[in-house]
């Protein structure tokens, strides 16, 4: 009897050694999800051209984009099993803009009212691979960046009092899609913060002639299914094509909040 009491505590001690490894796998084998609603306070500069319009430079600050902004949506999703995972980032961005002015010409004195209106949106999704794991975990990042570029343009102009009246109105779409490859690299401080470097390379002429991003963060975790990130991230891209130019950088602070499932 002795025997048998003191082997059964060792037998539980066994079976239940024996399920640890299998709960692990059980939790290896699970989806790792995040959505991260950000605001990337970005400016825009650089140049843009439609046909036979002339070449315009754009130099917009995040605050000149504020005045202008009618609605913009910016967002992560990111889920991981394993090793291989898949990422999305998303923004939208709709601006409006109008202009009055009521020059001398002629005599008369005419009017111009001009109202601007642009959609802006850019889809990125691609596969993920930890290449490498532990305290600094490394991924690799292979997929396709959607960018949709809508405008409207309204014009009225009249003279003499509105005796004599012109309205021109102009819409364009333009879009394109940009393979893209690109790596993050993260580094745990300690319990709580984490360093996140990410940058990507794309276009090679498929869409764009060429596109590349950089960022540079932290990451601070509230709890285990929470954390705040903030840092500072630079996209460019080179779009040339069948008349249109779109050569435009954007830089400037982003702040988000992760949510892990």
């Amino acid at each position: 009897m002795r025997k048998i009491a003191y082997r059964l505590p060792l037998t539980l001690a066994g079976l239940l050694a024996g399920l640890g490894p299998l709960g692990a796998a059980q939790a290896a084998d699970e989806w790792d999800v995040a959505v991260t609603p950000y605001l990337w306070a970005t400016g825009m500069k650089g140049d843009t051209q439609a046909g036979r319009l002339p070449k315009t430079s754009v130099d917009m600050k995040f605050s000149d984009i504020m005045d202008t902004l009618d609605f913009g949506l910016m967002g992560q999703l990111e889920a991981r099993k394993n090793r291989w995972g898949v990422f999305v980032d998303a923004i939208y961005m709709k601006l409006s803009d109008s202009a009055e002015a009521s020059p001398a010409v002629l005599g008369g004195s005419p009017d111009l009212h001009a109202k601007a209106r642009i959609k802006q949106s850019t889809l990125a999704a691609a596969l993920t691979y930890r290449a490498l794991e532990g305290p600094s975990p490394v991924d690799l990042f292979g997929g396709l960046r959607y960018t949709r570029l809508d405008v409207d343009v309204d014009v009225d102009a009249s003279v003499f009092g509105g005796a004599v009246g012109v309205q021109v109105k102009r819409d364009a779409t333009k879009d394109w899609v940009d393979p893209y490859i690109g790596v993050r690299a993260q580094h745990s401080l300690n319990d709580k913060w984490t360093l996140v470097g990410y940058g990507d390379v794309g276009g090679f002429g498929v869409g764009a002639d060429f596109t590349w991003q950089a960022s540079l963060g932290a990451n601070y975790d509230l709890s285990k299914t929470t954390s705040a990130s903030f840092g500072y991230r630079y996209f460019s891209v080179d779009y040339d094509d069948d008349g249109f130019l779109y050569d435009m950088e954007n830089e400037g602070l982003y702040l988000g909040v992760t949510f892990r499932f």
